[in-house]
This record gives C-alpha cells, sequence and structure tokens, in this order.
C-alpha cells in the first residue's frame, strides 16, 4: 500500500482512539453525578462546558491531522471509536468509577466526623473549665 494510505488508517484509529477517550470522560462526568446528586443547572453546566471542550480539542486534532479539513472518514472514526466504547466499557467504567467515588467520600465523611468529635471534645473541656 502507498504511504498515503498507511497515513490515513493511522489518522483513522487515531480519531477512533479520540471518540473512545471523549467518551472515558464523559463516563467520569456520569460516575461523578452518581456519586454525587446534581441539580438540572449544575448538570447542564458540566455538560456544557465538557462539549465546548471536546469541540475545542476536537478542533485541534482535525487542525493537525488533517490540515483543518474535515473529512467523512475522521468523523466516522470518532463515530466508532465512540460507539465501540459505549457497547463495550462504558457501563464498567461508570459502575466501577462511581463506586470508587463513594467508597472515598464514605472514608473522607468518616475522617471528618471523627475530626469534628475530636475538636468538640476540646471544646468541652474548655467550656467546663470556665
Amino acid at each position: 500500500m502507498s504511504e498515503v494510505i498507511y497515513y490515513e488508517v493511522k489518522v483513522f484509529l487515531i480519531f477512533a482512539l479520540y471518540g473512545m477517550f471523549l467518551l472515558l470522560g464523559y463516563d467520569g462526568i456520569r460516575a461523578w453525578r452518581r456519586a454525587v446528586r446534581h441539580g438540572v443547572w449544575w448538570i447542564a453546566a458540566e455538560d456544557g462546558l465538557f462539549w465546548f471542550a471536546a469541540g475545542i480539542a476536537t478542533f485541534v486534532m482535525i487542525f493537525i491531522y488533517q490540515d483543518g479539513t474535515l473529512r467523512l472518514y475522521t468523523a466516522a472514526a470518532v463515530g466508532s471509536g465512540m460507539y465501540l466504547y459505549s457497547k463495550i466499557f462504558s457501563k464498567w467504567v461508570v459502575k466501577g468509577t462511581a463506586a470508587v467515588l463513594c467508597l472515598f467520600f464514605r472514608i473522607f465523611s468518616q475522617i471528618l466526623k471523627k475530626i469534628d468529635d475530636f475538636c468538640q471534645k476540646i471544646v468541652a473541656k474548655f467550656v467546663k473549665k470556665d
């Protein structure tokens, strides 16, 4: 095969991987939402910021690899990567990440509770002395 075909195959694979990473990032947001409840406005702000950043990153990728020209096969590669990731990994990533975040928050809240109890004991000693 010619070098042009090799380059296009390489670009296709890079953009497919990029699509997977896009959804991996969004799954991080979805897991965060499962661990910490959000209101409608907060969700809208997160989505807006994420997709704005994704749009800029996509523009940069297209500018670097395709000299700013949007080609159908790169868009298909991003879509294919997103589809494959969502069908193969997405459910496990969201569940696993949400579980880890919930565990982290549970441990962190227990540590804060112990610190609060300790501080209350110290304050109670000073209040009793007066």
